[in-house]
């Protein structure tokens, strides 16, 4: 009796078909990111400037209350909080940007065939213009305030970079599946990403936790922004690098990137019925 062999899963090659159609359509993303970049700059007065100047406000605000008013810190702190500000709202604008990416662009999804993963992807094309306009703006700061930068182990932002745009992918896609079947969600992600912003080290400093117990050490460090900001901070500002934040954000980043691609995608042929 002849025995047919089983076939062989066609999962691993729906994810090389789905690649290589994704990067088929690379500059259609470039595009409606670029696109998108240019137009909500050329509605407004200061352009570009609108990108780096609401956390720089948000900084110069926390920097008045916690830096001079009840914290009595200087300008190293300034910088300290700005490279933070400036890191966390690369990673909040691609959680928002990923649930408006959808909404915004029915119509598109509606008459055009193409891998809907491209729209958030272009939303952290546009993210990232701005935030490597703010990396420009944190260096004068630091000149200003004469703090040192880039004195570091500057290599450590050629892992941070793209390891953040992988986890912002994610972040992004997750975004994504859920704000068509709940609507809601664009409204609750600000209140989120506050939270997270107040959990991360941005506006406190590492020191706040000594004699807090090793319980509330290991709660903190299970913050991906915790392990980022760190990176960032050793390369940009010289702070110490420890290899331990590499791999934990290494960890984080994959988890995340493949649990919001991988939502995303199965959901991605339901999405224009649901709209």
């Amino acid at each position: 009796m002849a025995t047919t062999a089983p076939k062989r899963s066609s999962v691993p090659r729906r994810i090389v078909s789905y690649t290589r159609e994704l990067w088929r359509r690379r500059e259609f993303a470039l595009y409606l990111g670029f696109g998108s970049f240019s137009a909500k700059n050329a509605t407004t007065a200061l352009g570009l400037v609108w990108w780096v100047l609401n956390p720089l406000l948000l900084g110069g605000v926390y920097f008045l209350i916690f830096g001079l008013i009840f914290g009595n810190r200087t300008s190293d702190f300034l910088v300290y909080l700005m490279a933070g500000m400036f890191v966390f709202q690369f990673s909040a604008q691609a959680l928002t940007g990923g649930a408006h990416s959808i909404i915004q662009n029915s119509k598109l999804l509606e008459n055009i065939r193409f891998p809907r993963l491209v729209l958030p992807i272009s939303k952290i094309v546009e993210s990232a213009l701005g935030f490597i306009a703010s990396l420009g703006v944190l260096m004068v700061i630091a000149l200003i305030a004469g703090e040192p930068i880039l004195n570091g182990p500057v290599w450590v932002l050629l892992f941070a970079f793209p390891m953040q745009l992988l986890f912002n992918v994610g972040l992004a896609a997750f975004s994504g599946r859920l704000a068509v079947p709940f609507r809601d969600i664009t409204n609750v992600i600000p209140y989120f990403t506050r939270i997270w912003l107040y959990l991360s080290p941005i506006i406190w400093t590492l020191d706040r936790l000594e004699g807090m117990g090793e319980t509330v050490n290991f709660a903190v460090q299970l913050n991906p922004m915790f392990h980022l900001l760190a990176l960032y901070r050793a390369g940009l500002l010289g702070y110490p690098f420890e290899w331990s934040d590499l791999g934990y954000f290494a960890i984080s980043m994959a988890v995340i990137f493949l649990l919001g691609v991988g939502m995303f995608v199965r959901y991605e042929k339901f999405i224009v019925r649901d709209l």
